[in-house]
């Protein structure tokens, strides 16, 4: 049957059966299995499938800080391409691992993924690649044993933003849990994404196979320098340094290499306000304030990000 002839809830449901060996139980920490629409463990652990195609692992009912308005922003300001030439970067990358590790498949963990567009984009460009390389005539062995050369999982501490995140329809596990106790098997992931989101290293090293590499992405000192700009005032800006992160980093992972990204993006008036919306550097403005500066005229925003690429010590 063809994956427009099944439903979304249970081609998820395939594809994380396909894939639970990567899962442990957040509570027990035992090995999980899909019972009919649920992940579960032998001590009788049980995680639903959402209708919407995710999971929630998440234990703890704690609020996260960032709201759906945000997210639904950010997702408007991803789909514009505005983190493109970034996610273009990521697969360069990974091409190249994958080439040195002679890897025939590979599992990808997005650790903070948000509403899940830097995951999915990735994904777009992987597949395209690999229909390139390997047309579908000369793959057709490898789909019937349901092998898949790529295995992508996002997860979030947001059950908004993995709500958003789960509305396309890639295939995708998507996860609601804790970055500080991240519901995986040890050695299970052959990289770790960590892109404009907290880390948490230790856990990142467990889930790590021991060849295994962590891209994480932070701020350069110009990032969105003319929102900033516009917020608080040339005058009022006050520098920034990665150094700290870079730092912090390198104490907890081999610092394979380094990568700076820099462009342009082109903005409209009708993305400015998602922009707005979705940065906390926004935060504390009056909406008043925030309605006036959305009609502001800012041709263009400053992407300068840092790539860190790193791998257990």
């Amino acid at each position: 049957m063809s994956k427009k002839g099944i439903k979304k809830k249970d081609r998820i449901r395939g594809l994380i059966e396909n894939n639970e060996a990567l899962f442990r139980c957040p509570v027990c920490n035992g090995a999980m299995f899909m019972d009919g629409y649920s992940l579960s463990c032998s001590e009788s652990h049980n995680f639903d499938l959402a209708r919407k195609g995710y999971l929630n692992l998440l234990l703890s009912g704690n609020a996260p800080v960032y709201s759906r308005d945000l997210f639904e922003a950010r997702h408007e300001v991803c789909r514009a391409g505005f983190y493109g030439p970034l996610i273009e970067r990521i697969a360069e990358i990974i091409a190249v691992y994958r080439d040195a590790s002679n890897l025939k498949k590979m599992s990808i963990l997005d650790a903070g993924c948000g509403e899940g567009s830097h995951i999915y984009g990735l994904s777009q460009i992987l597949i395209q690649e690999q229909n390139y390389i390997y047309p579908e005539e000369n793959r057709k062995s490898t789909s019937s044993e349901g092998e898949q050369e790529f295995t992508y999982v996002g997860v979030d501490i947001s059950k908004d933003s993995i709500s958003i995140a789960a509305r396309n329809d890639a295939d995708i596990i998507w996860c609601v849990a804790d970055l500080a106790r991240l519901p995986f098997q040890d050695r299970s992931f052959d990289l770790v994404l960590n892109i404009l989101s907290p880390a948490n290293y230790g856990e990142f090293e467990r889930i790590l196979k021991e060849q295994g590499m962590v891209i994480k992405v932070v701020p350069g000192a110009n990032y969105l320098k003319e929102l900033r700009e516009l917020l608080y005032g040339s005058g009022n800006l006050s520098g920034y340094s990665n150094t700290e992160v870079i730092d912090h980093f390198k104490e907890k992972l081999n610092l394979e290499e380094i990568q700076d990204i820099n462009y342009k993006f082109d903005i409209s008036k009708e993305i400015l306000p998602h922009f707005i919306k979705m940065t906390p550097l926004s935060w504390g403005i009056n909406g008043e304030s925030l309605d006036a500066i959305s009609r502001q005229d800012i041709p263009l925003i400053t992407v300068n990000l840092t790539l860190l690429i790193g791998t257990k010590k």
